[in-house]
Order: structure tokens, then sequence, then C-alpha cells
């Protein structure tokens, strides 16, 4: 009889153990679409397969990118196709539904085609600057992923969220928001668009720094 309560007593340890390291583990989020709020949502096969196929002929050649030593960045013109699809009213309109925010609109801030290469160093904790008088939502479209790095975030509880963002798939954030980060490739290449979608047409002094930032790439 004490030896059989003893091992009951040392399960229901067990379970009691277990039970706090999964409660106060890193959330890993698996399903097609989270959402929590509008401070951050992920989208799965965002385009068409026709628009993304567009997407994927965009030229990688590391040439035409500025090396930043972790990684290859290139602002697009405004008449590319990248601007067409992403900021046409189909897709626009999609990221109002899924924000439930129909003030959402293009913006005129260049778009960036980023690759981030096996020895980078990825993105350190951050907040999206603010570079409208109201926040604007920066989105991170992936193209190609063949690497072991994660998005993370921090919400409002403290709990710690990571991700691995598939290939046509949008991350969309708020600016001044969840605190956010990127880790490193370790493995492959991670390729990305990074956009903005506004709410508003008064931009601040941020926004023509960062302006200024890419008339020097």
């Amino acid at each position: 009889m004490f030896k059989q309560r003893n091992i009951c007593i040392l399960f229901l340890v067990l379970v009691f153990v277990f039970l706090f390291i999964y409660i106060s583990s890193d959330t890993i989020l698996d399903d097609n679409h989270e959402i929590t709020n509008d401070h951050l949502i992920y989208i799965e096969d965002f385009l068409s397969n026709n628009d993304f196929q567009k997407i994927l002929q965009l030229n990688t050649n590391k040439n035409s990118f500025k090396n930043e030593d972790y990684r290859f960045i290139k602002p697009l013109k405004p008449n590319t196709i990248s601007n067409h699809i992403f900021y046409s009213n189909k897709y626009v309109q999609k990221i109002r539904e899924e924000l439930n925010n129909q003030n959402v609109k293009s913006s005129n801030f260049p778009i960036e085609h980023r690759i981030y290469p096996i020895n980078s160093k990825g993105m350190e904790w951050h907040i999206d600057t603010l570079m409208y008088d109201i926040p604007q939502y920066e989105a991170v479209f992936t193209i190609r992923n063949n690497s072991r790095s994660y998005t993370e975030w921090e919400d409002n509880n403290g709990k710690i969220h990571r991700k691995w963002t598939k290939p046509n798939s949008i991350l969309i954030v708020r600016a001044k928001g969840y605190k956010h980060r990127v880790t490193p490739p370790k493995t492959g290449e991670r390729e990305i668009l990074k956009l903005i979608y506004t709410q508003s047409d008064k931009p601040n002094d941020n926004y023509y720094r960062e302006m200024k930032r890419f008339n020097n790439i």
C-alpha cells in the first residue's frame, strides 16, 4: 500500500511538471490562418497560383541587390509586377477583411525584395517604427523558404510565439505593436517581399528618413 501511494504521488508530480513546462514553453503556431487581433495575422496561400507564379519570376541575381552583410536587399520600382499584384483592389480588399479594417489601402512606400542567406544573423528583436500619423501594417510575403528561420513575436501577455512562414504566405504586423524578430536561417535561404499597407496619407519624419535610405541603395 505504501509503495502504491508513493507511485501515485510520483505520477502526480510528473504530470504537474509536464503541464508546467508545456504551459511555460513558447507557443508554436501550426494553424493555416492564425489571428489574435490586428497586431499580427498570418495567411497561407495568399496569392492565386497564377499571381504567385509571376512573383516567382522576380530576378534573384544577387549582383543586382545591395549586400548588407546579413541580407541582400533591393527596392522595387513602382511599376513592377509586384506592385500591380499586391496593391490591386483584389488583395487590398482581402487584407481589409482579414484585419477587419476598411481603412487599409496601398502605400507608395517601395516594396523591398530581400534574400536572407545561410550566414545571415536574422533580425534582432524590434518594434516596427511608426511612419504615419496612424500605425501602418508591415507585411512580409514569403517567396521561397528552405531555411530553418522562424519569425517570433511577443504578445501583450509576454508569451513568445513562433512561426515558420511558408512560400506564398503573408505575415502582417501593425507598427508600434508586437515586438518581433527573425531567427538566423541556419540552413538554406529565405526570400521575401517586404511591403506596407497604410491607414493614412500623412507620413511623419520616419517615413522620409526611410525613403532617403532607399534612395541611397
